[in-house]
């Protein structure tokens, strides 16, 4: 896969992740601090199975991991919350 099509790949991912309501709740919420399955439930007000469909959708694209005790945010994950993804991008295209 080409450079160019990894990035475009990339920030595509992001768009749609930062388009989804509960998506941004779930990241911002792990941002703060790592959060059981449960906690994410009933703190984010998001029924199971689209908490579920939500979470695996970020651990897919690498922005939340499974832990022992719940989930944490990544690096990544952090990144996107910080918005310096968008800063990486802008340099990139310079």
């Amino acid at each position: 896969m080409s450079e160019l099509k990894a990035f475009a790949i990339a920030q595509n991912t992001i768009w749609k992740t930062l388009s989804n309501e509960n998506r941004v709740k779930i990241l911002y919420a792990l941002y703060e601090s790592d959060l059981s399955w449960s906690d994410l439930m009933f703190n984010l007000k998001i029924n199971p199975k689209s908490l579920s469909n939500h979470l695996n959708y970020l651990i897919e694209y690498q922005m939340v991991e499974k832990k022992n005790d719940g989930y944490g945010i990544t690096a990544f994950g952090r990144e996107v919350c910080e918005l310096k993804i968008f800063s990486e991008i802008a340099e990139a295209n310079t």
